[in-house]
């Protein structure tokens, strides 16, 4: 008994070993759900900033490139009900936390991204 248990280990242990070997090095993401699907589509895509969102930015002292580096690094949340999903350009309300706006709303239109504006309570930009 002890003989089948101690190569039954060793069989197991040998297959995880070979396992690791051939796909120990791979980048697993699983985005099932559709808020982490959604995120994951945008961030995939070109980024730009619209001039609007641009002075928004400015209000609370982001610059584009490290607002995108915020985007694709944070934890983001859709807030679906308040979206645009119809149609062919989808407009995105994403929800932030421990950052100096609390949401902003993106477009997805043409495999391109486009930060629309800011929620930014005291900011003078039209």
């Amino acid at each position: 008994m002890f003989r089948r248990f101690s190569l039954y280990l060793l069989g197991v242990g040998l297959g995880v070993i070979v396992s690791m070997f051939f796909f120990g090095d791979r980048d697993l993401d699983f985005s099932y759900f559709p808020n982490a699907r959604t995120i994951k589509h945008l961030r995939g895509q070109e980024f730009a900033v619209a001039d609007q969102a641009l002075c928004q930015l400015k209000c609370v002292g982001f610059t584009s490139s490290s607002f995108e580096k915020i985007f694709n690094s944070i934890e983001l949340d859709v807030d679906f009900g308040a979206s645009d999903v119809s149609g062919q350009c989808r407009t995105y309300v994403i929800e932030v936390e421990d950052q100096s706006f609390s949401k902003f709303i993106m477009n997805d239109c043409d495999s391109l991204t486009t930060l629309l504006s800011v929620d930014v309570s005291s900011c003078e930009c039209m």
